[in-house]
């Protein structure tokens, strides 16, 4: 079976790559030169931290006045992100983190495990998770700077951006809201699902922080703005996977079940509502953790990817799942730090709230002319977008994030360099948190790859079968296409898109919805687990 051909050069000369595909079943490093990984640690990565230090550059000032730094304080972080820049495409060895906490110690102790601590090669994913976690070593050795965000206004652009598809979703979201017969919940929640996979094209990291638009064709950032729910029925067969229809009717049975046995069980420990994330948050209290088999209330977790759009989407959902009775609680795993350019933190996750409660939005769009329209025939109504239903959800999420309905989680695990097969071995506690929940979704391609375990699977090879046992609770995976690992494919469909285009792997314009339904035992759990 052939991988698709390339497009980049390769160096040979001064890097220790070979001119060969990532074999299969082999984990993804930059070794690889025909491979994404190779040309994200010599291209993607370099232009993003060139990006962040052209950032400093141009907007110092307006730096030094938000978070009162000196010019020394800025001309510092540049010269610690140039160095970084410069290790990492000379394939240096990694440093050690030089703060004084104890993630940091971890990190280090991790760096000395290494095999090959090397950018190209060890795995492309501890490389590119070291570089953002050095990337925020840099502000954290300023005091001035330790709050700095280099990619908040990117990301706060990006929303702005997408206030028109938003207030789109935003009164169709207010018709899925009322109690539904099974049917039409069924349908909603499939539409939900399907808006959440698109909402993932707009990652800043894969555009390397340029604006990303919801077209469709992936036309220009001036292009018109598809209805997103117009998108769902243009992309149906751009989805290669999709078990949103298992994944609707499973969670929904198993919620149901679990709301009787959490009724069934009042004596049972009671969690204790976790206060909104600061900066870096406490984790979630759960008292004696090891002797609870029952939640408090019956909980779906999102394991969030990206800011903005994306993450609105992602509240939709939430709060269908809320309305409709089938969950009384969401948890959002967001990052504690700037991660991956346009990651969720929980400054990401307060500001689309407010954005959306304080939103000023309102078109007139004027009707399409008809050709056939008889003489003297009233012309049809323009369509009117405004932002009255948005500023509504705003509110209520608001609310929602105070009642302990939204739960902000900020495990430092989520900016690890590690895969999700080893969570046990590296934080048993968060592994336990999530058996709690109805289902794990996780969102986007950094999530995906940690679930397939940074492997270059075979693309016909089962979904469970690629997660090597991470299953705490039932996991869904929504991911549109960005890098070179995918499983679960019809036989015969990998090598169809490698006709049509031997780049579909980094386009974005694919996507898969996948499911299993599998899930760990608690101890001394079983009535639960069973559910």
């Amino acid at each position: 079976m052939n991988m698709a051909t390339w497009h980049w050069p390769i160096d040979t000369d001064n890097y220790p790559v070979m001119r060969i595909v990532t074999p299969r079943n082999v984990e993804l490093r930059g070794i690889f030169g025909m491979s994404f990984a190779y040309y994200s640690l010599i291209e993607r990565l370099p232009i993003i931290l060139t990006k962040v230090i052209d950032y400093l550059s141009r907007e110092g000032s307006k730096i030094k006045s938000t978070h009162n730094a000196t010019n020394e304080d800025i001309r510092n972080l540049i010269q610690y992100i140039t160095k970084l820049k410069n290790d990492l495409v000379t394939n240096k060895k990694y440093d050690l983190l030089t703060v004084d906490t104890p993630e940091a110690k971890r990190w280090n102790q991790w760096i000395g495990n290494a095999q090959s601590p090397y950018y190209f090669t060890n795995l492309w994913v501890f490389s590119e998770c070291y570089v953002y976690r050095r990337l925020r070593e840099g502000c954290e050795l300023i005091k001035s700077l330790n709050k700095f965000d280099p990619f908040d206004e990117q990301k706060d652009k990006s929303f702005t951006n997408s206030l028109e598809p938003m207030c789109m979703v935003a009164d169709k979201l207010f018709t899925m809201l009322p109690l539904s017969d099974k049917d039409k919940r069924k349908q909603d929640f499939i539409t939900l699902i399907k808006l959440c996979l698109w909402a993932n094209k707009c990652d800043l990291s894969l555009s390397l922080g340029e604006e990303v638009n919801l077209n469709a064709e992936g036309g220009s950032a001036s292009a018109t703005i598809v209805n997103p729910l117009q998108m769902i029925v243009d992309l149906k067969d751009m989805v290669l996977v999709d078990e949103s229809a298992k994944i609707c009717d499973t969670i929904c049975t198993k919620a149901e079940n679990m709301n009787k046995a959490i009724e069934a069980h009042p004596e049972e420990p009671q969690e204790v509502k976790s206060e909104e994330a600061q900066e870096p948050p406490p984790p979630e209290q759960i008292p004696c953790p090891a002797k609870m088999t029952l939640p408090q209330v019956t909980t779906f977790d999102i394991i969030c990817d990206n800011a903005g759009y994306e993450l609105f989407t992602d509240l939709c959902l939430a709060h269908f799942l809320i309305a409709q009775g089938i969950v009384g609680r969401v948890r959002f795993h967001l990052k504690s730090i700037p991660w991956f350019v346009s990651d969720v933190t929980p400054r990401d996750f307060r500001y689309v709230i407010k954005s959306c409660a304080d939103a000023k939005f309102n078109k007139k769009i004027p009707p399409e002319p008809k050709a056939d329209a008889a003489e003297g025939e009233a012309e049809s109504e323009p369509t009117i977008i405004n932002s009255e239903n948005l500023n509504r959800l705003g509110h209520e999420w608001g609310n929602f994030v105070e009642d302990g309905v939204f739960v902000i989680m900020c495990d430092d695990f989520w900016t690890s360099p590690h895969v999700y097969k080893d969570m046990k071995k590296y934080d048993p506690e968060l592994y336990r948190k999530l058996q709690f929940a109805v289902a794990l979704l996780f969102k986007g391609d950094l999530n995906y790859r940690k679930l397939l375990n940074e492997m270059n699977c075979v693309p016909t090879a089962g979904f469970e079968p690629s997660l090597q046992g991470f299953t705490p609770a039932p996991v869904i995976a929504l991911r549109t296409v960005k890098a070179d690992t995918i499983c679960g494919l019809p036989d015969g469909k990998w090598e169809e898109l490698n006709q049509i285009d031997d780049k579909w792997m980094e386009t974005g314009n694919y996507g898969v919805i996948q499911f299993c339904d599998k899930a760990d035992p608690l101890p001394g759990g079983d009535e639960f687990t069973k559910l």
